[in-house]
């Protein structure tokens, strides 16, 4: 579906409150495609916690589950208005009675209140977490009017449960953050940027097998190899964004993606993460595993390099390492196809196209 032709330009929203994380930038890139779309948007960053939370609750509650004292599942100051669920959900409500939204899009990941959810206007969803949590998101689907996923299979849950308002939308990336630069050369053979689990410590493992010229940003690979000199060795950091993560992709040959979530593996798995779309628009060459729904948006040995299990990694490894000219073209098919294809400003478009569809009274899913 179009956007309405101007004479019911009148049915679009003037106004969007995004509420999200202040990380990733997702809030920045969205608003600055609706605001090619003109409408207006103003943003609440729901990871900023009270002091009273961090220094007090957060401590209380993890000293009683440590001593057992608590079960995990319990808190101590749930009613407290300063903790991270009530005051979030709090200045949420703030903003949405100062700034009058036409529409509120909640991208999912962090909790709010019921309550609120259920007095938001014309509320509408991203859920962009892992297809384990799918049960979370079918049990809240009720409050929205329209509720978009990252996971093929996540929508087809949500709407066997019958909420019908739901579609699949991808990740994208921005274009003007993840560029391709001018004169970089390759510093890393390959780079992993991910936080450590057991998971990808097997991929990296048998990576650095192939070649000990490996970069690892990540939290918890430190803590979780102190006797690993290998691993040790490959770690350059805790965290990397922005502008010093594209340049890490545009200075590597290969960059790793190893997802972390699925009930499956392979064509098994639903979900694509950022990576899949940000390594391409940087220039670089991504080195993925598979999902359902990667075929649909970039094809294997031709945008990107797809691997198996982790014998097949380092298959593939040795091979791009070994054919730099089919690595650099795979990369620029990749980035052109990627850049011109999936941006924010598709995600904003289908946004108002789904506000459109509820107002005209459509409910079937677009799958």
């Amino acid at each position: 579906m179009q956007l309405a032709e101007k004479s019911e330009i009148f049915m679009l929203p003037k106004k969007i409150l995004i509420l999200y994380s202040s990380q990733p930038p997702i809030i920045d890139d969205l608003s600055v495609a609706f605001h090619r779309l003109g409408v207006q948007t103003d943003y609440v960053y729901v990871d900023e916690t009270h002091w009273f939370d961090r220094w007090v609750i957060r401590k209380v509650n993890k000293q009683l589950h440590n001593f057992r004292i608590l079960p995990k599942n319990r808190v101590v100051f749930a009613e407290h208005p300063w903790a991270h669920l009530n005051y979030r959900s709090a200045k949420v409500a703030a903003k949405v009675a100062e700034f009058q939204p036409d529409l509120v899009f909640m991208i999912r990941g962090i909790n709010f209140t019921h309550d609120l959810m259920a007095s938001l206007p014309n509320l509408y969803g991203w859920w962009i977490e892992r297809e384990e949590r799918v049960g979370e998101a079918t049990r809240e689907a009720k409050y929205f009017a329209w509720y978009f996923f990252i996971s093929r299979a996540a929508t087809e849950a949500t709407v066997s449960a019958g909420f019908s308002n739901a579609s699949y939308q991808s990740h994208v990336v921005n274009p003007e953050r993840f560029r391709q630069l001018p004169n970089s050369s390759a510093v890393h053979d390959v780079c992993f940027v991910g936080n450590w689990s057991k998971h990808r410590q097997k991929h990296l493992e048998a990576i650095l097998e192939v070649t000990p010229n490996v970069a690892i940003y990540g939290r918890k690979w430190i803590r979780n190899n102190l006797t690993n000199r290998k691993i040790l060795s490959a770690v350059k950091g805790r965290w990397i964004d922005g502008e010093a993560l594209n340049k890490l992709y545009n200075q590597s040959k290969i960059v790793l993606n190893v997802t972390n979530w699925g009930s499956g593996s392979g064509k098994a798995r639903s979900g694509m993460n950022m990576r899949i779309f940000e390594v391409p628009a940087s220039g670089a060459f991504l080195l993925t595993d598979d999902s359902r729904e990667l075929d649909e948006f970039l094809q294997p040995s031709v945008h990107i390099g797809v691997y198996g299990d982790q014998l097949d990694l380092q298959t593939q490894v040795r091979r791009y390492l070994a054919a730099p000219d089919e690595r650099q073209a795979i990369a620029a098919k990749g980035c052109e196809h990627v850049r011109k294809n999936y941006t924010y400003d598709l995600v904003a478009q289908r946004i108002l196209e789904a506000y459109q569809k509820v107002k005209l009274g459509g409910g079937d899913a677009q799958r």
